[in-house]
């Protein structure tokens, strides 16, 4: 363990480093940061403290926070006795040599997650396996129909600095617009039949007008809603 100024450390810490006597809370303030890390670091899902050749704590990582000095520190917790990680390694000679570098990195089984393309098959490093990131992009673009198309949806149901649709609906009537194709599941979903066209009024526009299946009826809150306080409108659907 190694005192530091707290006026000085980017985090406020009076100490660094590992001691016997510390807790596994004091040892995560202390040990959190601050790391020079590169890219790499952003796409491990773990961090394991070490001091003289053993594991003392297992790090799931939530994210990493830049501190002054271009370094970064763990937001995340850290793992107690049951958790896989915590288990393998705590306790345990630290799985890579020493070196210069404080901060080394390792394949790890307990790595493993599952490729974020919806495939099924295991990545250790990173969300994806090589070329999976683009055939899920593509994949979904294809569920809206063009990229121009998905394009103009992307624009209309994204309201900058949110992650969620903000739309209210106006109106829904029988469908008798020109559409084709389901607007909020597009082309690619081969929607069986469009019902009904809905009027919204959203973030990205004064007034969008869609033609939407029977299932976007049910599963929408907000349509659902709003049939429910209009039952005139909704007797003339033919949405079973």
């Amino acid at each position: 363990m190694r005192y530091v100024n707290p006026e000085q450390d980017q985090l406020g810490r009076d100490h660094v480093g590992w001691d016997s006597n510390m807790d596994d809370a004091a040892l995560f303030r202390a040990n959190r940061g601050c790391w020079v890390l590169g890219e790499r670091a952003d796409r491990e899902q773990y961090a394991l403290v070490s001091a003289q050749g053993i594991v003392r704590q297992a790090i799931e990582i939530h994210g990493l926070v830049s501190v002054a000095g271009g370094r970064r520190a763990i937001e995340g917790r850290y793992l107690e006795v049951g958790h896989p990680v915590h288990d393998a390694y705590v306790g345990k000679p630290q799985p890579v040599a020493a070196a210069r570098n404080p901060v080394t990195y390792f394949d790890s089984p307990h790595a493993a997650r599952t490729c974020g393309c919806g495939c099924g098959a295991p990545v250790t490093l990173g969300w994806f396996l090589t070329g999976h990131d683009q055939k899920a992009l593509h994949d979904r673009v294809a569920k809206i129909g063009t990229v121009h198309q998905f394009i103009e949806w992307f624009d209309r149901t994204y309201a900058e600095g949110e992650r969620a649709m903000v739309s209210r609906v106006v109106s829904i009537a029988p469908h008798t617009n020109a559409k084709k194709a389901c607007s909020a599941h597009g082309a690619g979903a081969g929607c069986t039949r469009l019902v009904a066209d809905v009027v919204l009024s959203d973030a990205g526009s004064e007034r969008v007008e869609w033609a939407v299946c029977a299932r976007w009826l049910k599963e929408n809150s907000d349509a659902y809603a709003w049939l429910q306080r209009h039952p005139v409108e909704a007797a003339e659907l033919d949405a079973d």
